[in-house]
């Protein structure tokens, strides 16, 4: 598949939308070629025979007859989408009274993450205006509205609303001198960014999904990569102090929500708790563990801590990997003590109702 295809479905499929019936509908789709749902056969292929099926689907529907526009915008380098979205938000004709403003990605987790994070920065009283749709067409898809098109686009074929979600706003110390960084399913600093990391690298070079081999790789060398040492981690939730604790560990990860995926479907937060924390263990216990851990199956670990939190105040002494939605970063010692909020109502999402 081709972004022109995309956008000659797209056309088709809302053109028929019940969406909004009566207002004027703006769409913005920020495309990226490189993504596997465009440049990998087998995920092309499949995207293809999905939105075909989809826009056969629309045919069945009476023409809209509020009007439309839809604009393809292509990706050309990593931080270009959010220079798109930008631009799409500063020129944005939309007024929230008329019209609805909906950006589209067609991408990766990045891609996904830099227009998130763009409506997540706008002002309150703008944020109303715009929402977003996120399809699946990278490699992983965990942050995508569905795992295929059909659950993606199904929501332009019944009357749908804008919700709002929420999202993290990690905050490193003011004295490194970093920015802060958002997340929109899940953030975590240790073995899993170590692991997010390795697999980007091998992307750029060999596009795939090699998630679960440097999950193999990274639980027997992580350690020897980064020194692991006592960690300083306090938690709130709702303002009640849930969690202090100083101790080895090897991952600290929380989500927007709980029962969240993260590495191609893995179920790393599998409840309704939305934090967990991986102590140090010997390499037997981690090879052991790695399996349930990356299943979701964590029932009896005694190494993992599940908790509900919505604030998060990390310290370490030593340099350590973040990453949010599978972007990946390297923390200084000057960066903690590092913060893990949670934001609600951050940013809206088309839902169906």
């Amino acid at each position: 598949m081709k972004p022109e295809d995309l956008a000659e479905g797209l056309n088709t499929i809302l053109a028929h939308s019940p969406v909004f019936p009566d207002k004027c509908l703006i769409i913005d789709v920020v495309a990226n070629p490189k993504a596997g749902g465009f440049s990998r056969i087998h995920h092309s292929k499949k995207r293809m025979r999905e939105l075909k099926e989809m826009v056969s689907r629309s045919l069945e529907l009476p023409l809209r007859k509020a009007p439309l526009s839809l604009k393809m915008h292509l990706t050309e380098r990593c931080g270009h989408a959010a220079t798109i979205v930008q631009r799409i938000l500063e020129h944005s004709p939309s007024n929230g009274k008329d019209s609805y403003h909906i950006i589209i990605t067609a991408g990766g987790d990045g891609t996904s993450l830099e227009t998130a994070e763009q409506l997540t920065l706008l002002p309150e009283s703008e944020k109303d205006r715009f929402g977003l749709v996120r399809l699946p067409f990278g490699t992983g898809n965990d942050g995508s509205e569905g795992r295929d098109l059909f659950v993606a686009l199904e929501r332009f074929l019944n009357p749908a609303i804008l919700e709002r979600k929420p999202a993290l706003k990690i905050t490193p110390s003011y004295e490194g001198g970093a920015l802060p960084r958002y997340s929109f399913n899940i953030a975590s600093i240790g073995l899993d960014a170590y692991v997010a990391e390795m697999t980007n690298r091998l992307k750029r070079h060999f596009p795939g999904d090699s998630y679960k081999f440097w999950v193999d790789i990274g639980t027997m060398f992580y350690d020897r990569v980064y020194k692991v040492v006592n960690m300083g981690l306090r938690a709130w939730n709702r303002g009640r102090l849930v969690l202090d604790s100083e101790l080895p560990r090897l991952l600290v990860a929380m989500g927007a929500s709980g029962n969240r995926y993260y590495g191609s479907h893995k179920s790393i937060l599998p409840n309704e708790h939305n934090c967990i924390a991986i102590s140090q263990t010997s390499l037997f216990r981690k090879l052991i563990l790695k399996g349930s851990i990356e299943n979701g199956k964590h029932e009896h670990i005694r190494e993992l801590t599940h908790f509900t939190a919505d604030r998060l105040q990390i310290d370490y002494h030593e340099s350590i990997p973040l990453q949010c939605d599978g972007e990946t970063t390297l923390l200084a010692k000057c960066d903690f003590p590092l913060e893990m909020e949670r934001l609600q109502n951050a940013y809206n999402v088309l839902v169906s109702v």
